[in-house]
């Protein structure tokens, strides 16, 4: 028998039961056993980094919103130094993405179970380890399902109160990331392109884009003010994910195999639905939207997670998809159906080996190279080998230099795990040229010692010891199976006898690409 796709509902008709219980149990389940890892990786050097936002709150920063940072002091008030109590928030953010993933899911018309499926997904994809540790990227994504989810749901029932929640949704997503900017720009293309363009004249559609607006003119007024570091910050991103390993391919690569076994497989489908079955079509400026993020995404050398808000929409439609295929009887069906079933137990394997890292650190046997040196060291960050080391260090100074004297760090994430761990072993106060910290400013021109911890022999190492008349190697970290940057290639300089003030030299050694830890 051949296989053909059988529509379950039209668009415009009521969906199939929504399975929240079901949804709930597999997604909370799911991540149950991602807190597994989020309870025992340490602190990465982007929470540490937002930890130290969180105790300079502001209305925008250099290379992100206040929403992370609000966070992460909110979670180090309450529970002040507990790694999971910084990860919860991340761990029900998953949750609430997997449900949107099984909403879209109904909404184009899948049977329970299917739900389910799209909700699982989502939550075993390898994506999903980012939401182990505090990061910007959860939020945005959830914030980005929800607003697809919303469009979806209004393009099927017309209630224009979802346009205006769309809105609110987006207000509170640009305080996280401004990418929601880029779905915005490809959401209305695929609009414009395929419609539905009813949506267009909407007054609450407007409503929701003046929300939006009003959300992000303190931010705007912010970067203005600060000659509009986040473009920077986009472009030094840019210059590091062009610079690395794999270039555009291996955005293209790494897109594909964040979706996972399961989720690829309902990628596939979702992609194929959306371009060819008429069931789908009023939702076919998803598929146009998707497509458009990958070429932007691809082409301006952006991180391959910066597609991931769309991901759960796609899942949505392909187990939409599957639904129609399974349900019917033939041999193909038969394959199909076992083929998932495959794709399934992959899954569920690849999550079973990923929630176990980090390994011990006695698996550590290679350097931090090559992907199973990469695997290996996952979650074993070891930000505390830094920080002894500048404390022995600054210990070791002469008494009458102790208290002026101040550090310095080459890149961002190492001042933020100085700046944390100081507070409980005594460092001196910390600053760094590198993207966010170095709008916090140089330091004092009192400070006539200043400990540099810098890589071995890079030119913004050059360029800070100019500034000094006597400069002394230290300490050396070369911990051969350590991290680079964090406890190998690191040297820590005692600098002395500035030759002009730090007040002065500071403009010029201040930039946003973190300098590259080899």
């Amino acid at each position: 028998m051949t296989l053909t796709y059988t529509p379950e509902s039209e668009s415009t008709s009521a969906p199939p039961e929504f399975a929240w219980r079901g949804v709930l149990l597999v997604s909370g389940l799911i991540t149950l056993v991602w807190s597994v890892s989020a309870a025992r990786f340490q602190l990465a050097g982007d929470e540490l980094y937002y930890l130290a936002c969180g105790r300079r709150l502001a209305v925008d920063y250099v290379d992100n919103g206040p929403v992370i940072p609000l966070i992460a002091r909110a979670a180090d008030v309450i529970a002040p130094g507990s790694v999971l109590a910084l990860r919860i928030p991340g761990l029900l953010l998953l949750i609430a993405v997997s449900v949107l993933a099984a909403a879209v899911a109904r909404e184009c018309g899948a049977r329970p179970r299917y739900q389910m499926l799209a909700a699982a997904g989502y939550a075993v994809s390898p994506f999903v380890v980012a939401y182990t540790v505090l990061d910007s990227v959860a939020f945005d994504v959830a914030c980005q399902a929800l607003i697809i989810w919303l469009l979806v749901r209004w393009a099927r029932t017309r209630q224009d109160r979802l346009l205006i929640a769309a809105g609110v949704a987006a207000a509170i997503d640009v305080q996280d990331k401004w990418l929601v900017l880029m779905l915005g720009a490809c959401v209305a293309l695929g609009v414009l392109a395929v419609g539905p363009r009813e949506v267009l004249r909407r007054p609450a559609l407007w409503a929701g884009l003046l929300i939006f607006a009003a959300a992000m003119t303190p931010a705007l007024l912010w970067q203005a003010s600060h000659h509009w570091p986040q473009l920077a910050t986009n472009s030094a991103i840019a210059q590091e994910t062009a610079g690395s390993d794999g270039g555009q391919l291996g955005t293209v690569v790494a897109i594909m195999v964040v979706t996972g076994f399961l989720g690829g497989g309902l990628g596939v489908l979702g992609l194929y639905g959306l371009a060819r079955e008429p069931k789908l079509r009023p939702y076919r400026f998803v598929l146009i939207a998707a497509l458009l993020m990958v070429v932007l995404v691809v082409t301006g050398h952006g991180r391959s997670y910066y597609v991931a808000g769309i991901v759960p929409a796609i899942f949505g439609a392909g187990a939409s998809i599957l639904s129609g295929f399974l349900d019917i009887a033939g041999t193909r069906a038969l394959l199909l159906r076992r083929l998932f079933t495959g794709l399934t137990v992959l899954s569920a394997v690849l999550t079973a080996c990923l929630a176990v890292l980090p390994y011990p650190k006695s698996w550590i046997d290679v350097p931090d190279t090559g992907y199973w040196g990469f695997l290996q060291h996952y979650g074993n960050d070891n930000w505390e080998d830094l920080a002894d080391a500048v404390h022995k260090v600054a210990g070791g100074l002469p008494a009458e230099e102790r208290a002026g004297a101040v550090v310095v760090t080459e890149a961002y994430n190492e001042a933020g795990a100085l700046d944390h761990y100081g507070r409980s072993q005594w460092i001196p106060p910390v600053y760094s040229p590198n993207r966010g910290f170095a709008e916090w400013g140089p330091p004092p021109d009192s400070a006539t010692t200043v400990m540099y911890v810098g890589y071995n022999d890079g030119p913004e190492l050059r360029a800070f010891l100019a500034n000094f008349a006597h400069t002394t190697p230290a300490l050396q970290m070369d911990n051969p199976l350590g991290i680079a940057g964090q406890n190998h290639h690191v040297t820590v300089w005692i600098c002395r006898e500035p030759l002009v003030p730090m007040s002065v030299a500071w403009p010029k050694l201040t930039y946003m690409v973190v300098p590259p830890a080899s």
